[in-house]
């Protein structure tokens, strides 16, 4: 895992990231429009995929022939080049291999919304902070990842239970929930 801290690199991962997501917000829509087929995964591990999830992933990258993918803090403006990339405050971007072991993906000091995704705009994954992700690529890269994952069809429903739960005990705004679940 390399951290990057470079004006050069963050621009290059800013291109990428754009290849892949509008925006960043793992509540709505954010996905470039090429990436139509798309998985929610529910629930996560915090700010982290669980493993399951994690392998399921490395391994359809490794199916698709992607060695390579970056993590980015994106919650708010996580690209701004005029920022001390060498801050602790800073946004945090990393490069990695699909070989990563699971320990060391987990190691990686993630304290907001971030994003996996490919270099090459093929996928993407935006991690939220209430436990759930949202996963589109290309229909061979979706496929391959609902085939390492089978648990994707329960997801959806394991996520309506828990907002219907969390309405009932807590009154918890959940119209946002009616359309971000068209997207699937």
């Amino acid at each position: 895992m390399e951290r990057f801290q470079k004006a050069d690199d963050i621009s290059r991962l800013k291109e990428a990231f754009h290849r892949v997501f509008t925006k960043s917000d793992p509540f709505g829509n954010p996905f470039q429009k090429t990436l139509n087929e798309r998985v929610l995964i529910f629930p996560t591990n915090g700010y982290y995929l669980q493993e399951n999830q994690f392998h399921a992933l490395m391994k359809t990258m490794e199916q698709v022939g992607q060695g390579t993918f970056y993590v980015s803090e994106s919650e708010g403006d996580s690209f701004t080049l005029s920022q001390d990339f060498f801050s602790e405050l800073a946004p945090h971007h990393w490069g990695s291999e699909n070989t990563i072991a699971y320990e060391d993906y987990q190691s990686i000091p993630l304290v907001v919304e971030n994003s996996l995704y490919s270099p090459h705009g093929e996928w993407g994954l935006q991690v939220s902070h209430e436990d759930h992700a949202i996963l589109a690529g290309t229909s061979t890269f979706i496929d391959a990842f609902k085939e390492a994952y089978p648990e994707w069809e329960e997801d959806k429903e394991k996520f309506l239970q828990h907002w219907r739960e969390v309405n009932k005990e807590f009154s918890a705004d959940s119209t946002w929930i009616h359309d971000f679940l068209k997207q699937f």
